[in-house]
């Protein structure tokens, strides 16, 4: 199982951004308290952990048996009212982005997505992500 968490403290906006997340993948948010990375992955240990940068803005990493598999920096995070229909996962119009990240987490290529990286969140919200790989 996949689980989503932050750094022990984040910044508000990165611990939102983390909750948002493992509702749109419907992964488990778990906060860590004072649990190393390695102590809370549990059987299948795959954590998609977001810590805070405050220069760049937020970092997504996503880890299998304590091994970093994939790092993203996210530079821009743009929250809007959802629209269209509710749809589970991230969307991509980033191939590159699409062949790292669909063996881990639910995700659809779609070159009409409005950004490298599309999901919708909780009370009506749609996130876009601007990235870096």
């Amino acid at each position: 199982m996949t689980i989503v968490t932050s750094s022990r403290k984040p910044a508000p906006e990165v611990r939102k951004l983390a909750k948002e997340i493992a509702f749109a993948l419907d992964f488990p948010f778990v906060q860590r308290g004072k649990a190393g990375i390695h102590d809370i992955g549990g059987e299948d240990p795959r954590v998609i952990f977001l810590s805070g940068s405050k220069r760049q803005g937020p970092v997504f990493d996503l880890m299998i048996n304590d091994s970093l598999v994939f790092s993203m920096l996210i530079t821009n995070v743009t929250e809007s009212e959802r629209t269209g229909l509710f749809t589970k996962g991230f969307m991509t119009r980033e191939k590159e982005l699409f062949d790292y990240l669909s063996p881990h987490v639910p995700i659809t290529y779609d070159e009409n997505a409005g950004g490298p990286i599309v999901f919708c969140g909780t009370q009506k919200r749609q996130y876009v992500l601007q990235v870096m790989v």
